[in-house]
């Protein structure tokens, strides 16, 4: 997708984020409006002539092959489909339609394993060792996005974040050595554990049942209040201040966070989960502007402003996109 031109013929396989029909407004009908992806992005399509046949085989998180035309329309690409057929899941590979962090999942995983060997506090490397040596648990983990749409988005997001989260911290240490740098690791490691349990992963990201109902602030203290479970003699105090720092983590109630930050651990774990979550994303809308001629990007709602594209220039992959 990502050498696509205006005029362009295309006659390939994507996954379906979205589906919706419309009703034109001058003639009788419907047409149809598809958001498509592959691992390189996602583009909107639409369909004129026969919709209502068509979006029948383009549920949400099915695959299709497409054939049709890539046409320019306010400045931005988009497909005119003129047919498409549903590709046999037996046929699908996920990674073809998802993009993956650039870093090597086992070399991240190394490095949390390393972080966990270096906990002091035998309460904490317990349970921390409760979670990452389940080898289930360990691989949902590893592989786990760390969003739907927003930062760190991609195959391996969240194992991205959670470990700059923990480096964000540890640098923090040398300023502020009065902080818990144990507790700080398990945090890190912990704060976003939920959301493997909001977010499925296929050939596209999206939110589980229960996710939407619950959100990963929740699942992530119901996961860890059950392995706090299973170890007996975990000190109380010592559950509190670290259920504190994950409930915390939002650092408003606005954004979701049940408590706010109320500990110097908390407050640093919340500054910390926000300064990569942003950075991360301004440095994507960069990379993903990238050649389009812009020195500024589209408007971002989720921060009420533009982002500065500079001399973006050539050509740079997305953050999370996957090497060709």
């Amino acid at each position: 997708m990502s050498d696509l031109a205006p005029n362009a013929r295309v006659d390939s396989s994507f996954a379906v984020k979205s589906r919706s029909l419309a009703s034109f407004r001058n003639k009788p009908g419907q047409y149809l409006n598809l958001t498509l992806a592959d691992r390189t992005g996602e583009i909107p399509a639409r369909v004129w002539d026969n919709a209502e046949r068509i979006a029948e085989c383009c549920a949400p998180g099915s695959v299709v092959r497409v054939r049709g035309r890539a046409e320019e329309y306010q400045g931005k690409l988009q497909l005119i489909v003129e047919a498409a057929e549903e590709v046999a899941p037996g046929d699908v590979d996920p990674a073809d339609y998802l993009p993956c962090s650039r870093r090597d999942p086992l070399e991240m995983m190394g490095e949390v394993d390393a972080a966990i060997a270096a906990v002091t506090d035998p309460h904490l490397r317990s349970l921390l060792a409760a979670f990452f040596g389940d080898t289930a648990f360990r691989n949902r983990f590893a592989h786990a996005a760390g969003a739907k749409t927003l930062h760190h988005a991609f195959v391996s997001g969240l194992l991205e974040h959670t470990v700059s989260v923990m480096r964000v911290l540890w640098t923090l240490t040398e300023s502020h050595p009065e902080l818990d740098r144990d507790l700080l690791t398990a945090a890190a490691l912990l704060h976003d554990v939920g959301k493997i349990e909001e977010l499925t992963t296929g050939v596209t990201i999206d939110y589980t049942d229960t996710g939407r109902l619950l959100g990963h602030t929740v699942l992530t203290d119901r996961m860890v209040r059950e392995r706090l479970a299973s170890l007996p003699g975990f000190p109380a105090p010592l559950a509190d201040t670290l259920m504190h720092m994950l409930l915390s983590h939002h650092g408003q109630k606005e954004y979701g966070a049940p408590i706010v930050p109320m500990t110097a651990e908390a407050c640093a774990l919340h500054y910390a989960d926000n300064l990569d979550a942003h950075v991360q994303y301004f440095s994507q809308v960069v990379a993903e502007g990238a050649g389009s001629g812009n020195r500024w990007s589209d408007y971002q709602r989720l921060f009420d402003r533009y982002i500065y594209l500079g001399d973006a220039g050539a050509s740079a992959p997305p953050p999370g996109a996957a090497d060709e």
